[in-house]
C-alpha cells in the first residue's frame, strides 16, 4: 500500500492523500475528493487534471 501511495503523490504532486474508515482522500487546498479506494480516487484526479487543462 505504501508503494501505490508513493506513485499517487508522484503522479499528482502538491495533493495530499489520507486513508480513512470510508475510503480515500485526497486534498489540494480547499478541494476535497474522496472515493473508496485509492485506484477510484487516482482514476477521479486524472479526470479533473483533465478537466483542467481543457
Amino acid at each position: 500500500m505504501e508503494r501505490l501511495l508513493e506513485e499517487a503523490a508522484r503522479e499528482f504532486p502538491g495533493w495530499a492523500f489520507e486513508r480513512h474508515r470510508s475510503g480515500w482522500t485526497a486534498a489540494h487546498g480547499d478541494l476535497r475528493l474522496t472515493r473508496p479506494s485509492l485506484a477510484a480516487l487516482r482514476a477521479l484526479l486524472r479526470v479533473h487534471r483533465e478537466a483542467r487543462r481543457a
